[in-house]
């Protein structure tokens, strides 16, 4: 799983409590008919992706509106046509029903994949340290419920009316868990720390000229190249987290290890394999504006948060119904009946969240033929392929997007291309592409089972038109070792998050596993980093997905989302992409 927040990198607990854990609650869940359940891992990798280097390509001048003084600039608007969104889109998920008035007090216990690689969100993308990070750390921007940025330290975000310079003021008496208050000084520090050791800020900053103090609350980024509009979107990311300037000093491009930031819960300790515990941060500074998902107001209920690394999926799920736990995450789709019907257990369906997606060798393999890669398009069933992949119809969906339809940034450019198989055409293809029935060399694994399964439809798909598809199963550690040596492989398959802003996405880099260099793309990206106009930025990113159909350096094949179990207990919660506790409640 591909992402600036990716699962990965978790070791197994202790095999003393592992087991004794898991005897009793197979014990209990017997009694309460909850049996176990096969699990959906998530496949994913700690290699940090970077998306495309616009800087490859000079970006067209253009000066365009400056958004207001004193908000962030506004996501780039969905088109208004009937045709801007599939049907069955679904609106992002609505607060839990309560059943009592909000309360302080209580530890929540949540069961997570496994130990997390580090407490670092800026150090590692995991997917378990950006879900507990972001309860400690803050940034200069955060996610609104559409999932486009939103202010979160800042009060104001002034951009120059060229988009090379922008004017950030910071919220005065914000403080760190440390007792010291957030200034310029520390975010001049984590910026810079940010450019360090973080693929993203490498890839936004790239173009800064200088970084400007003038006072206490006051940063200034002059850029060589328009900047502003982009950057929200890159600052709202898990990674881009403010730290003490001390702490940036320390620890550079090592991770941290006792973090200090300025979130609604602190640090309290880390037992390697069997919990970190975070608390409720008296001293926190809420914002006064009205929760916005995790934009806004935070109210902080609960004592304190538990996670609690349960590598087995079975044991996360059963651990909710028996109360072991209150929460669980990265649970199987085919899990969800059983969870449905537990007593006093909810099942959130987390809402967008990612695309899975095959990738083509484009270096140096048969695929570097485009007429290769359009004929594998046009053999392409989708249906078919995500049904075995994903199996339970409420845990997937099918459309071309690149971005999912619930965000400002969901277009259906190539749907015209997307799951319209045609065999005589992808014939035609093959032949214009003087195929000689080479072996394509598909690696996938057996982990991850969305990963083996779609590969095996796709297999019988492809070959019905005049491929020959030799379908290896490896290790997932092997797989993603294998994909970045551009001679062993033709195909590999991965997943994408499908609630990020598209310019994001890891594949857009030329020197990405897959390999998509494309001057038409690099241009295409350097035009969309640069541009601070909405309507023009939209535009410009229904032509990437344009070209994502035209091109073929991928295809995609369905998105799926992400099943999480919920004591009736949990109250007052959302159910996020990304999930998070502040405003939320034991009742």
């Amino acid at each position: 799983m591909e992402s600036g927040t990716v699962s990965g990198g978790a070791r197994s607990p202790g095999l003393g409590r592992r087991t004794s854990r898991r005897a009793l609650l197979k014990g209990l869940t017997v009694m309460m008919a909850v049996g176990a359940v096969a699990p959906l891992a998530i496949a994913c990798s700690q290699q940090t992706p970077a998306p495309a280097k616009p800087a490859e390509t000079k970006p067209a001048e253009t000066k365009p509106a400056a958004p207001a003084a004193t908000t962030a600039p506004a996501a780039p608007a969905a088109p208004t046509t009937a045709a801007a969104k599939p049907a069955e889109a679904a609106k992002p998920a609505a607060a839990a029903k309560p059943a009592g008035e909000p309360k302080k007090g209580g530890t929540l216990k949540w069961a997570i994949i496994g130990e997390p690689p580090a407490l670092d969100p800026m150090f590692t993308t995991a997917t378990v340290t950006a879900n507990l990070g972001w309860h400690l750390f803050e940034g200069l921007f955060t996610r609104n419920a559409a999932q486009a940025p939103k202010m979160d330290l800042l009060e104001k975000y002034e951009p120059s009316s060229d988009g090379k310079k922008v004017t950030m003021t910071l919220r005065k008496g914000v403080m760190f868990h440390n007792d010291k208050e957030l200034t310029s000084a520390d975010v001049e520090a984590s910026l810079k720390r940010y450019i360090d050791i973080a693929a993203r800020g490498k890839l936004v900053m790239g173009t800064l000229d200088t970084m400007q103090v003038p006072d206490k609350y006051t940063v200034v980024l002059n850029f060589k190249e328009p900047r502003s509009g982009i950057l929200p979107i890159f600052l709202s990311q898990a990674e881009a987290i403010m730290i003490p300037a001390e702490d940036a000093a320390k620890y550079g491009k090592d991770k941290i290890t006792q973090p200090i930031g300025t979130g609604p819960f602190k640090f309290v300790e880390h037992q390697p394999d069997r919990m970190v515990r975070i608390q409720r941060n008296d001293k926190y500074v809420a914002r006064d504006d009205a929760a916005d998902g995790s934009a806004g107001k935070k109210t902080v209920y609960l004592d304190e948060i538990q996670y609690i690394p349960v590598p087995e999926e079975s044991v996360r799920a059963d651990g909710v119904g028996t109360g072991e736990y209150h929460y669980a995450d990265g649970l199987a789709p085919d899990s969800y009946a059983r969870i449905k019907n537990t007593p006093n257990v909810e099942s959130d369906i987390g809402k967008p969240y990612y695309w899975a997606v095959v990738h083509f060798n484009k270096k140096e393999s048969l695929f570097t033929n485009v007429k290769l890669r359009q004929a594998a398009l046009a053999a392409t069933s989708v249906d078919p392929i995500a049904a075995a992949a994903f199996g339970v119809k409420e845990f997937y969906r099918i459309d071309p997007g690149i971005a999912a339809p619930e965000t400002p940034w969901f277009t259906d450019e190539g749907k015209e291309l997307f799951n319209h198989p045609d065999p005589d055409k992808a014939k035609a293809l093959l032949k214009e592409a003087g195929y000689d029935g080479t072996p394509i060399r598909w690696m996938s694994t057996k982990e991850y089972f969305y990963n083996y399964n779609a590969g095996v439809v796709f297999k019988q798909q492809l070959e019905a038109v005049g491929f020959k598809i030799d379908l290896q199963v490896m290790d997932w550690a092997t797989l993603v070792k294998n994909r970045s040596d551009s001679k062993v492989y033709d195909i590999f398959v991965t997943a994408h998050t499908s609630y990020q802003h598209p310019i994001l996405q890891p594949f857009f880099a030329d020197a990405w596993p897959g390999w998509w260099s494309l001057p038409e793309k690099n241009d295409l990206a350097a035009k969309l980093m640069a541009e601070t106009d909405d309507k023009k930025q939209f535009e410009l990113i229904k032509q990437l997905q344009r070209l994502v159909y035209s091109d073929v350096p991928c295809l995609k094949y369905g998105e799926y989302f992400a099943l999480r179990a919920r004591s009736n207990k949990v109250q007052g919660t959302l159910n996020p992409p990304d999930p998070y506790f502040w405003n939320a409640w034991l009742g």
